[in-house]
């Protein structure tokens, strides 16, 4: 059977699971409660597929083990180690914020601080970061889809946007149901493939002692770099480079909205904090094996016979090189990860939209059925959005993805920590965080992007923005 009609097949039946789920989904949520959290009635299975599922994106998959295969171990301290450190910070304050009753996190602030403002500017912000994280998941599907089907990227980033709106239409239930298949197709494929690869080269122990034989390699330039491939540190990851990652990536993760309103929907705040650490022991064997597949490749590939970005690496050799009867499998459980990431995103957008933004500018009571209603426009605008910045995708999506946490780092990470840990923070402290901490991110990121310095720049800039909220808090508690 050629290439093509096996991905034709997959893919006819991937489209029809993802139809009758979003069809079966689409009457369901006929209030904000149900359509963005469904009620916090989630059991505790699917919370933790769900969590996991919007976890492990087409960063994780392309751009991580793109990256395990050039630079070796050293990506962990950048990427792997401070997602963990985060998801450990979400479990230590899943209690706290369950006991809150909020469908969103602009929500909190509104209730805490008695700030509708508040509300709307941090719904803002959450709609602008998702636009632009929605990039790298847009983009895998759109690369995976162009490779598979030997069509132009746009196209396959058309055909991504279709899946997403559709999944996403359906609200949240919509969104739990596809994860749960979505990451059932993922952890078959991981398996399949983690052991095709060892069993190609010939069991673990042959894979270490093969990859230690190896160094740093640049896909692009096809060149070897000197730092061995299974250093701590090497090739593009500095020390400084990576462990300030913790302020970027592992802050993020620790405030990202995405993450937590998975904990909401949990049916218990009992549930929530496991949703959270179940989820982290299979993402555990989950990066194992992506870390094992990446250095299986690179043993079993040393070099490429043309340039390759990072991003992909794995699409290049699992569909050409090291083809083999699950190669279509594997890649269509790649479409599943960046669509169940996406349709998370696209449903908050959805929610700081017409649920934080529209209500709260509203002088009047705006009616449940209307605020589901303007719910999914905002997933068709903001998709839409999306889209068209995909078409000029940035190049390396695992350096992005921090990034734009980072954003969510310095802007969010103070205000939600403290407010869940402490009673002592104000509307005034919080205000200057997020003054502070914009000035910060206008100053810190250009400096960063022309070469000033290798540290994140959230390693500054929420240091500085908690720093600011804390004396404000304490000069108008001072000053009462």
């Amino acid at each position: 059977m050629s290439k093509t009609i096996l991905y034709l097949g997959y893919f006819c039946l991937y489209s029809i699971v993802l139809l009758v789920i979003g069809k079966s989904s689409l009457r369901d949520g006929s209030t904000p409660e149900d359509y963005f959290i469904c009620e916090r009635k989630v059991g505790l299975p699917q919370c933790v597929c769900t969590f996991t599922g919007t976890w492990v994106s087409a960063i994780t998959i392309l751009s991580l083990t793109g990256s395990v295969y050039e630079d070796g171990l050293s990506v962990l301290f950048y990427s792997v180690i401070p997602w963990f450190l985060g998801g450990f910070l979400l479990a230590a304050v899943a209690r706290r914020l369950y006991q809150n009753q909020i469908i969103t996190i602009p929500e909190l602030f509104r209730l805490r601080y008695g700030s509708r403002a508040l509300q709307v500017v941090y719904a803002a912000i959450i709609i602008l970061v998702y636009i632009f994280y929605l990039v790298t998941q847009y983009k895998g599907f759109g690369m995976i889809s162009a490779a598979l089907f030997d069509i132009p990227y746009p196209v396959g980033v058309g055909m991504v946007y279709l899946f997403i709106l559709y999944t996403t239409f359906g609200g949240y239930r919509s969104v739990v149901r596809t994860d749960v298949f979505n990451l059932i197709l993922l952890v078959l494929g991981l398996a399949v493939l983690t052991v095709s690869i060892l069993t190609r080269v010939g069991g673990l122990g042959a894979l270490y002692q093969k990859a230690g034989e190896l160094t740093c390699y640049s896909a692009v330039q096809l060149t070897p770099a000197k730092d061995p491939l299974l250093s701590l540190f090497g090739g593009r990851y500095t020390p400084i480079s990576s462990l300030s990652m913790f302020w970027g990536w592992g802050l993020g993760v620790a405030a990202n909205p995405q993450y937590l309103v998975r904990m909401l929907g949990a049916s218990s705040h009992i549930n929530a904090r496991k949703t959270v650490l179940y989820s982290l022991l299979l993402l555990l064997a989950i990066y194992c094996a992506l870390i094992h597949i990446g250095l299986g490749m690179r043993v079993l590939m040393p070099q490429l016979p043309e340039p390759v970005a990072t991003d992909g690496i794995i699409i290049q050799l699992i569909n050409n090189e090291l083809y083999g009867p699950w190669s279509g499998f594997f890649l269509f459980a790649v479409f599943g990860a960046c669509v169940s990431t996406a349709n998370s995103q696209l449903l908050l957008i959805a929610s700081s939209f017409s649920y934080d933004i529209l209500r709260g500018v509203s002088h009047r009571e705006v009616p449940a059925g209307r605020v589901v209603t303007l719910g999914r426009l905002a997933v068709l605008g903001g998709g839409t959005v999306a889209m068209l910045l995909t078409l000029n995708p940035p190049d390396f999506a695992l350096s992005y993805g921090g990034d734009v946490w980072g954003i969510v780092s310095i802007l969010l990470f103070p205000p939600l920590y403290g407010t869940l840990l402490s009673r002592r923070l104000t509307l005034r402290g919080i205000w200057a965080c997020i003054i502070s901490g914009a000035l910060a991110i206008a100053i810190l990121y250009p400096l960063y992007y022309q070469g000033a310095f290798t540290a994140h720049p959230a390693m500054f800039g929420m240091p500085l923005s908690t720093a600011v909220m804390v004396l404000f808090s304490r000069k108008k508690e001072g000053t009462a």
